[in-house]
């Protein structure tokens, strides 16, 4: 609802535009001084509020007031000024604002070259912290420590398979040895089938071609020989074949009975799986 404003005698409107004026200036001299840090002084006639202050008695005392009132502003805009003018120069308070510009500098300046170099990396090339590094490194730790287990178990797996398989190549080569060598007069057609059992490959084919002979020859000298294997050791293998030496004695009995003095032979054997057996397949004297 308009608020119904006084007139003057003459009819002209004059306190409620005086009112309204000297409030804006008011109001734009506070707004300034607020904005230059400075503190409001003390309340005067002009400050107070338009509702409860008298009407001028006549035009020339608006005028008057109103230059008062402009003066005032006119001052407070100087001080707002100096004040500014100081705030810059760096004489004024410390709490003063500073630019915005300027405390990025200032943090800046304040901040080691490295930092700043560091600080516009992307996230993946920036040195990692402790907690970081410690994951890292026990990560790598276990790693290694797995791998390293892994590799002695295969190793020790590998080691186990060796050894068996020594062991059955050096076995079969005992058996073959002692076989081949031994005669028996009285079972010499055994003894000679049982050394092509434990034979393979080409000498298989000879005792096969001999055999007849061999049976005749033992029968025929009546002389019993029967032999022991000392010593034996696998020189090379694969998972298939290997070559034995062996180190045999015989000990040999004469148709009397009397005993010859025994007789140490040293052998190269070949070995061979056949059939999931091991067999001899060479059989050489070594000198």
């Amino acid at each position: 609802m308009p608020v119904a404003r006084p007139h003057s005698p003459s009819g002209q409107r004059i306190w409620g535009d005086n009112v309204i004026l000297r409030a804006r200036l008011v109001v734009s001299s506070r707004s300034r001084r607020g904005r230059a840090g400075d503190s409001p002084g003390p309340v005067t006639d002009s400050d107070a509020n338009p509702s409860t202050t008298e009407a001028p008695a006549s035009l020339a005392e608006a005028e008057e007031e109103l230059s008062r009132a402009e003066a005032r502003a006119e001052a407070a805009r100087a001080r707002a000024v100096e004040l500014r003018r100081q705030a810059e120069a760096g004489s004024g308070d410390k709490s003063e604002t500073i630019d915005d510009s300027d405390a990025e500098d200032a943090a800046a300046e304040t901040v080691p070259a490295s930092t700043r170099s560091r600080r516009w990396w992307p996230s993946w090339l920036r040195r990692p912290g402790r907690k970081a590094v410690g994951i890292a490194t026990a990560a790598v730790l276990i790693s290694a420590s797995l791998v390293a287990t892994a590799y002695m178990a295969w190793q020790h797996f590998t080691l186990v398979r060796q050894h068996r398989h020594a062991a059955e190549f050096a076995t079969a080569a005992r058996h073959g040895v002692e076989t081949m060598m031994s005669i028996d007069p009285d079972h010499a057609k055994e003894n000679v089938q049982r050394s092509i059992d434990a034979s393979t490959g080409a000498l298989k084919s000879q005792l096969e071609a001999t055999s007849t002979y061999m049976v005749k020859s033992a029968q025929d000298a009546k002389v019993t020989t029967k032999a022991t294997v000392e010593d034996v050791a696998v020189e090379s293998m694969t998972d298939n074949s290997a070559v034995v030496l062996v180190v045999a004695k015989s000990d040999t009995t004469n148709p009397d009975k009397s005993k010859r003095p025994p007789v140490f032979w040293r052998l190269s054997v070949n070995i061979d799986r056949d059939g999931g057996q091991l067999k001899m397949s060479k059989l050489d004297f070594v000198q």
